[in-house]
């Protein structure tokens, strides 16, 4: 308990693989199906509603995280402007949201690695969380390491899918819409979400990184950027190659795509990519949402929450607090439904994201903000001292919200 101070060992490359490695997981194998279900040719605008939607309320974490270089993260930002009840009211909900969204992609990993082997999915649900598990409590450099290594591979196969079928894309009518028109696009974006969040476990490394307030909000917005254009790429490649109604019943809709082209040699090559991407969006899920265990332990009065504190093993990580949130995302898992699971942890990160951008409209207009220093980042475009991009961010979240309430009870 003397010693429970976070190492700084993270540097801004570090910070930009995993906050690029963060976001491009499970959510872009496991996802765009079901989303071109929705969007059909206008997959790609939906990828890129979600993306500006994601990107609006990065520019509020990168304020915050510029003010507050925290391990709590969205708890720490709303604790700071609303006080420490709601922070803790709401800290339930950032849970819940890094939970469960390790247990989808468990899920996922699960179903691609079912593709070459008969063990039960059970089995490998329990194997993947344990292992990734005991892998964040060696500490959070090793986790880097292998966070970088899985990136570079996950992104070496989602290129290798945009080589392979990138020149089918005039195959396709890109500007054609469904009879859904842009309903179907805002409920293909709000189900898209799921594969942006991955910046709300990279403001968690803040403590454990050298110079936060400057390298933190350049890896949140670069990393974004990133993102948006290689998935852009994917969604016109994948349309160009099958169309959308085969991408929207495929089980493994990447697979197919290359299958289609090179055939199951290729289709194999890319499920071995997809176990790297979705292992290691388990283990920053897990690694993200234990350190706000740490901070709401550290920060509040509750004696009970004390030991998640606690600091062990050769990375000096909170190894009880890892411990716990592998256990409860191996309970949702055995839900055993990846749609849904995906589909409420939606629900719950933006009710966060929701929250945040808030919280950083009442701090700008309090006199909070005069007490503290000018942080080397702010958001743009100001009108009286309110960002107008984080209003814009607050609406959007509001309509993605709902839509993604309207993808549930359709049945996702």
């Amino acid at each position: 308990m003397k010693n429970n101070k976070l190492k700084k060992v993270l540097g801004f490359w570090d910070l930009l693989f995993f906050g690029v490695g963060s976001i491009v997981g499970a959510g872009i194998y496991a996802i765009i199906g079901e989303a071109a279900a929705l969007s059909g040719n206008l997959l790609w605008l939906s990828f890129v509603l979600a993306a500006v939607v994601a990107l609006l309320t990065g520019l509020s974490y990168s304020e915050f995280v510029s003010r507050f270089p925290d391990a709590g993260g969205s708890f720490e930002y709303i604790k700071q402007s609303m006080g420490m009840k709601t922070a803790l009211f709401m800290s339930f909900f950032m849970a819940f949201t890094g939970i469960v969204a390790a247990a989808a992609i468990a899920l996922s990993f699960a179903d691609y690695l079912g593709r070459l082997t008969d063990i039960s999915w059970r089995i490998i649900v329990v194997g993947i969380i344990f292992f990734m598990t005991a892998f964040n409590t060696i500490g959070s450099k090793m986790s880097s390491y292998f966070n970088s290594l899985a990136t570079i591979i996950t992104l070496l196969g989602l290129v290798f899918v945009i080589v392979v079928s990138l020149p089918n894309f005039e195959n396709t009518n890109l500007l054609e819409a469904t009879e859904s028109g842009w309903h179907g696009i805002f409920a293909g974006s709000a189900l898209i979400f799921f594969s942006y969040i991955g910046f709300e476990d990279l403001v968690k490394m803040a403590e454990e990184t050298n110079k936060p307030k400057t390298n933190m909000p350049k890896a949140i917005i670069l990393s974004s950027v990133i993102v948006l254009i290689l998935y852009v790429f994917i969604a016109i490649s994948a349309l160009g190659t099958l169309h959308w109604k085969t991408l929207s019943t495929s089980g493994g809709p990447l697979a197919e795509v290359i299958e289609s082209e090179i055939g199951s040699v290729g289709a194999t090559l890319l499920i071995v990519v997809a176990l790297f991407a979705t292992s290691k969006t388990i283990l920053s899920n897990i690694l993200g949402t234990s350190r706000l265990f740490y901070d709401v332990a550290r920060d509040s009065k509750i004696a009970n929450l004390k030991k998640l504190t606690i600091l062990l093993g050769p990375g000096k990580t909170p190894v009880y607090a890892i411990a716990l949130i592998g256990l409860l995302s191996l309970s949702f898992a055995m839900v055993g439904n990846l749609k849904v699971v995906a589909s409420i942890s939606n629900v719950f990160i933006f009710i966060v994201f929701g929250m945040v951008n808030l919280a950083l409209l009442k701090f700008r207009l309090s006199h909070k903000e005069k007490e503290h220093e000018q942080p080397p980042f702010r958001v743009p475009f100001n009108i009286k001292n309110i960002p107008v991009p984080t209003v814009l961010a607050l609406l959007s979240t509001l309509v993605f919200f709902g839509y993604n309430i309207y993808n549930i009870l359709e049945g996702f």
